[in-house]
């Protein structure tokens, strides 16, 4: 055997004072030695609960075990679940029939009915309940019209700020070096939650649309208050923020700023109005003595430009896009706004147009997009059935000609109903304004959530959200239509608008003050043969059920007709038969990993209560660890392991109980040969202790030809009054389950297992220090603690006697040596 030296004690006696220095006595060892039993105790109840707890990883490693093949083999959650019939049912369907047929069929399920059903036609499909709304266009119109009115007069207002950035730093005042710095970049959008998702918005850095003080709003809690940003210490959030005082942007310092921080970049500071003599003597900018710098120009004589039209739209690119196809169109050349400066505004407008014109016929072809230039600037289609629609990142310009993305001469769906495409529909209809609600109504249900600043995009897809409803909505550009088609197939499905708004975008008046038209939905028609009787069956919906199949059909065949005694008519050529089969592998696969794992099981259960430990291994003492390597303690651990369950009682049951499930198979009803003829047979060798045995060529052949035996073996059934699966889980819940009333004790409370019990359970974590293995770790835990302060007593006692008999000595030695001075 293995052997390492052992020590006489805990080795770290903690000894306080000074020992030996007058008797020249090894005091420590000495004490060490007078104490060896109480030491000794503490390192063997030490060793009792190492062993203790080895003895509680291996009850839970079975325990664990246990539950696992419960919830992989025996739970009906289980994708492994060996309990449900489908594993072993007949359930893998053919079609028999023409393709022009079958290919409108599929079928899943299982049904006794398989052989004595077909399918002679399909006479109709069931559709939803249609709703087509009037085409909403501006097609023929305006198209897309623009605000662009003039090219050479009008004034165009832009901004200098967006993409500045403002740089921070501090420098260290001795050797001015910058120490940390951090930037600001004035972003052009910023994002907010809007009804569950996340919506971007513009940045107008020109104040047409919002106020100064709006702008500053937005810059302090959108973009400033999102920076994670740092100069020293401090975020850039915590470190200044934005103000306006009378058209004049303020810096104010927060007193979360670090001391010394300073501004630099001349572009953005200059652009918000700040004036040269601002700076300090080294050209940087400090918050004055009020923690605040007052720009000395107003904003809007620094940060806004104003430009004629033509110098602004020169270089500008606006992306087109054409029937799915897009191209970058450029809509003025600098050469080309050289020669408009020179034209008249009508001559300037006439050839502005012609140019455009010429490069769109370049990239979509002559007689696609159109250029108009009249008293507006507008594009549109030649087709009445294309669509064009304009996109640009630069939602300034996009703004300054008066455009949304997305800008179609049909609808844009990122724009509000206030769109030209919609101007005809909503012709004498009030469209609410700003955060007013918009009232939609379909079906008698209000579609919340929607305002008048909701795109198309969000009211289609609150209302597809809205499944109270009944309704699904899109937008069919090609036509320029809305839809609304009823969530559900069948004759009967309604689809009823409420009040202007919805009827305005969504309603198609039939005549003179007529109600909107709905196409009806309509119930699918089968005409399926039952052993020969021919019966002609409705369902609302394309997927139904047919005798336990469940079947779908796709398209219309047969030639179905009724004639007119009563009887049908078919074309016999295109008729569908159905067959049947096991999935035999997938079954095979299942029943084997099953296998494997029980077997692993009882294997391991076996192990623990068939071998011996040897008692020339056991735990070992933190010195004794110390001595060792880290491979030799594990290997000497694990050979201290083994058998550290032997003789255990409840384990020998749970290997007795195991051995059993044999037995208990056959007094459940199953036949011994019955189990072998599906390929199940019990280990020969006594060895195995419950081990099975499976032949997979047997249990393919059970597979192919008696699937309900194979499932009547492992789920019950016939004369088998309990399946295999159950038989073996029932064997199992009395050791450990996932579910404590499983084991009810009469008391409401249950049990998780006598191994949960005695050991608790990583699968159930408050058993984790509910269980006899805790409690008694407890006990003894308590035993070394009250053993720690019997050594300390002893030790502080031992400690002062040899401390008085060193100062004796000491004295002895002091009189001693006065008193040979006195002889001398």
């Amino acid at each position: 055997m293995a052997s390492i030296s052992s020590t006489s004690s805990l080795g770290n006696t903690a000894l306080r004072g000074f020992g030996g220095m007058a008797s020249g006595i090894d005091r420590d060892s000495i004490i060490e030695k007078m104490t060896l039993g109480t030491t000794t105790k503490i390192n063997n109840q030490k060793k009792k609960i190492t062993e203790l707890q080895w003895k509680q990883e291996a009850y839970r490693g079975v325990s664990d075990k246990i539950i696992d093949w419960a919830d992989t083999y025996a739970s009906y959650t289980s994708s492994k679940n060996l309990k449900d019939l489908n594993v072993f049912a007949k359930n893998q369907i053919s079609l028999r029939g023409a393709e022009t047929a079958t290919r409108f069929v599929t079928a899943t399920g299982s049904s006794s009915m398989v052989n004595n059903i077909s399918i002679k036609g399909v006479q109709q499909l069931a559709t939803s309940a249609v709703l087509k709304s009037e085409s909403h266009s501006s097609q023929g119109g305006a198209g897309i019209a623009t605000n662009v009115n003039d090219l050479l007069s009008k004034d165009v207002r832009t901004s200098n700020l967006k993409g500045a950035k403002l740089d921070f730093a501090i420098y260290d005042s001795s050797d001015g070096k910058k120490i940390s710095s951090a930037t600001f970049t004035f972003a052009s959008t910023y994002t907010v939650q809007e009804d569950g998702k996340e919506v971007t918005k513009n940045i107008d850095y020109t104040l047409e649309n919002q106020s100064l003080d709006d702008l500053v709003g937005i810059l302090n809690e959108h973009v400033l208050g999102k920076s994670e940003a740092k100069v020293g210490d401090a975020n850039l959030k915590d470190v200044f923020e934005f103000g306006n005082d009378n058209g004049q942007i303020v810096l104010k310092k927060k007193s979360g700023a670090p001391e010394g921080v300073v501004m630099e970049g001349d572009y953005a500071l200059k652009t918000l109005g700040l004036d040269d003599s601002q700076k300090n003597e080294k050209g940087k900018v400090e918050f004055g003595a009020d923690g605040t710098i007052t720009m000395q120009n107003k904003f809007e004589d620094t940060a806004i430009n104003e430009r004629k039209m033509v110098d602004y739209l020169t270089g500008q690119k606006m992306t087109f896009n054409y029937d799915g196809s897009s191209k970058s169109i450029e809509l003025i050349t600098k050469e080309e706004a050289a020669e408009l400066k020179g034209m008249t505004e009508s001559e300037a407008k006439a050839k502005m147009a012609e140019n455009l014109q010429n490069r769109l016929n370049q990239a979509f072809g002559t007689g696609t997009v159109k250029v108009k230039f009249d008293d507006v600037l507008s594009f549109d289609t030649e087709k009445a059935g294309s669509t064009v629609s304009v996109m640009s990142n630069n939602y300034e310009m996009l703004n300054n000609m008066g455009l949304t993305y997305g800008a179609s001469n049909k609808v844009n769906l990122n724009g509000t109903l206030d769109q030209p495409a919609l101007s005809k529909a909503f012709t004498g209809i009030t469209i609410p304004k700003g955060d007013k609600a918009l009232n939609l109504k379909i079906n008698g249900v209000e579609i919340k959530g929607l305002t008048g600043n909701s795109s198309i995009s969000d009211i289609l897809s609150k209302i597809n959200s809205t499944t109270e409803a009944g309704v699904k909505a899109t937008y069919v550009e090609s036509t320029g239509e809305f839809m609304l088609v009823s969530s559900e197939t069948g004759a009967g499905r309604q689809i009823k608008l409420e009040g202007e708004v919805t009827n305005a975008l969504f309603g198609n008046k039939q005549g003179d003050g007529g109600s909107t038209k709905v196409i009806e939905g309509q119930d699918a028609k089968i005409l399926v043969n039952y052993g020969g009787v021919d019966v002609m069956i409705e369902r609302s919906s394309n997927t139904f059920n047919l005798e336990g199949l469940t079947v779908t059909v796709s398209g219309e065949f047969g030639d179905v007709e009724k004639k007119t005694d009563g009887t049908w008519s078919y074309d016999k050529s295109q008729s569908i038969t159905f067959s049947a089969k096991a999935d035999v592998e997938g079954a095979l696969e299942r029943v084997k990993s099953f296998i494997e794992d029980y077997n692993a099981l009882v294997t391991e259960i076996n192990n623990h209560v068939r071998t011996r430990p040897d008692n020339n291994y056991g735990a070992l003492t933190d010195e004794q660890k110390a001595e060792m390597d880290e491979t030799s303690i594990e290997n000497w651990e694990n050979k201290a392991k083994q058998g550290i369950l032997y003789g255990d009682s409840a384990m020998r049951d749970l290997s007795m109980d195991m051995e059993s499930v044999f037995t208990k198979m056959l007094n459940n009803g199953a036949s011994y040969e019955d189990l072998k003829e599906i390929g199940i047979s019990y280990a020969e060798d006594w060895g195995d202790g419950g081990t099975l045995v499976f032949d997979e060529v047997k249990f393919k052949t059970a597979m192919e030809n008696d699937p309900e035996k194979v499932s009547n073996i492992f789920a019950g059934g016939g004369s088998v009054k309990k399946g295999l699966i159950d038989t073996i889980d029932e064997t199992l819940i009395p050791y450990a389950t996932r579910y404590g009333s499983k084991n009810d004790n009469g008391n409401g409370k249950g049990s998780y297992g006598r191994l949960v019990d005695i050991a608790g359970s990583e699968k159930k974590p408050t058993t984790l220090m509910e269980n006899e293995i805790y409690k008694e770790l407890q006990r003894m835990q308590e035993t070394i603690d009250s053993l720690n302060e019997r050594l300390k007593m002893e030790q502080d006692r031992y400690i002062s006697q040899f401390t008085t008999m060193e100062s004796l000595i000491n004295q002895m030695n002091t009189q001693s040596s006065y008193l040979s001075q006195l002889s001398a």
